[in-house]
């Protein structure tokens, strides 16, 4: 872990580069030095539909999760929380500056008794 879900409102792709998007923040979670490289996951996926703010229709919403196990310290998962925004921020930079964007992170915890994983995937 961590896992990494990229939620992003109906017709972002119009305004934002969401594979771009998605490496920067896979890229910057692999860079943080706190998690093996093969443990990264990354997912993103544009909404079918969505509702943001006052309904306008260049309204864009993305929504970054981050799921990981529990262990790291409070400090720890605020650097990697800050790290991977301004990874994305970086990403989505001309359109935060255009308006009408938000962007947000959230980082969670999975429940090590309730999760049940194998990886193989190489180091």
């Amino acid at each position: 872990m961590p896992h990494i879900t990229i939620e992003c409102s109906a017709g972002s792709s119009r305004r934002i580069d969401i594979d771009a998007l998605a490496r920067a923040v896979h890229s910057a979670a692999q860079s943080s030095g706190h998690f093996a490289p093969n443990v990264v996951r990354t997912f993103a996926q544009e909404a079918n539909f969505s509702c943001v703010a006052d309904e306008a229709d260049d309204n864009c919403f993305v929504q970054i999760i981050m799921r990981m196990a529990p262990g790291r310290t409070r400090e720890v998962r605020k650097e990697i929380s800050q790290l991977v925004f301004a990874a994305a921020a970086y990403a989505v930079a001309e359109e935060l500056e255009r308006g009408r964007l938000g962007l947000r992170i959230d980082i969670t915890e999975s429940d090590p008794e309730l999760s049940v994983s194998r990886n193989t995937l190489p180091l």
